[in-house]
């Protein structure tokens, strides 16, 4: 359920609230906008916006310029401002967010020297919590104290950057003479990668990678494995595994439409790649994982 947005005139220094209003008006886009979706209504995202979600319980699932992805609880995902993400949350979810105009985005990086990188990962069930608390602060603030408006979402975009150190250390590896450049090559990679997990139903081209990041396919497996530590073929792989994973663990399909389901050219194929990466067969792993459940 959208929050009222937060505006932005460009007479002021900081974020000023918008007029009592769920929307912003045809002559001016709200600059930041606060999301929280129970599961009753979906969340209608600001367009042309940069976005932030944190699945808090329940999963959603989102369509977006990346793919089709699957957010699951303690799990969060950034988007650039032209991804366009649509969301579909299920009727027991919570879903938390917060999505940032470009211009707002740029006076938030040059003034407080916060950073939003588009991306995915999961945080500790403690840090979920934390940054439930510092996004209710936010929404809860008066509408007529831009101040304060101002100080609380500083307060939520630090909490979200210092939740994410990897972030910094990885674009800290990227190659480029000016921080710019940095930015540049690491929005590219980490957009990829959320592209690759958009795309786990089937195996994804180094050739269309390197369309996708406009980079050539040469230096975009150097880059990749310099900034990640790990081959782009190694990654990929991985994320059709766990998916497989999720797959045997959630679904009644076979083995057999599991395999296509995930890409691979045969079950063969499938059988021979899944042991080689979870050290037992895709039959015995399901197994297990019906043991785990009902001893829960």
């Amino acid at each position: 359920m959208p929050i009222e947005p937060i505006t932005h005139p460009s007479s002021t220094s900081s974020p000023a609230v918008a007029d009592h209003a769920g929307a912003a008006t045809a002559h001016e886009a709200a600059p930041y906008q606060l999301y929280r979706s129970d599961g009753v209504d979906n969340p209608r995202i600001q367009p042309n916006a940069a976005s932030f979600w944190l699945q808090l319980r329940g999963r959603s699932r989102i369509e977006s310029r990346e793919g089709r992805l699957l957010l699951l609880p303690d799990q969060w995902l950034t988007f650039d401002h032209d991804s366009a993400p649509c969301i579909d949350t299920d009727a027991d979810s919570l879903l938390i967010g917060l999505s940032v105009s470009p211009p707002l985005l740029r006076q938030i990086e040059q003034q407080w020297r916060i950073e939003v990188h588009p991306g995915e990962g999961s945080f500790a069930p403690a840090r979920c919590r934390q940054l439930d608390d510092t996004w209710r602060r936010c929404a809860g603030v008066v509408a007529d104290d831009s101040r304060e408006s101002a100080q609380t979402l500083r307060r939520l975009l630090a909490s979200i950057r210092d939740a994410q150190p990897e972030l910094e250390q990885r674009l800290a590896r990227c190659p480029g003479r000016r921080r710019s450049r940095q930015r540049q090559v690491f929005s590219r990679l980490q957009r990829m990668r959320l592209y690759l997990r958009g795309n786990v139903h089937r195996a994804v081209s180094l050739e269309e990678l390197a369309q996708f990041t406009s980079y050539s396919p040469w230096w975009l497996s150097k880059t990749f494995r310099h900034v990640y530590g790990q081959t782009l073929k190694s990654y990929a792989l991985s994320l059709r595994i766990d998916h497989a994973c999720r797959l045997l663990a959630e679904t009644d399909l076979s083995i057999i439409e599991i395999s296509h389901d995930c890409g691979f050219d045969s079950p063969c194929s499938f059988a021979r790649r899944f042991r080689q990466h979870m050290d037992c067969t895709a039959s015995e792993y399901r197994v297990n994982s019906s043991a785990k459940k009902n001893q829960a």
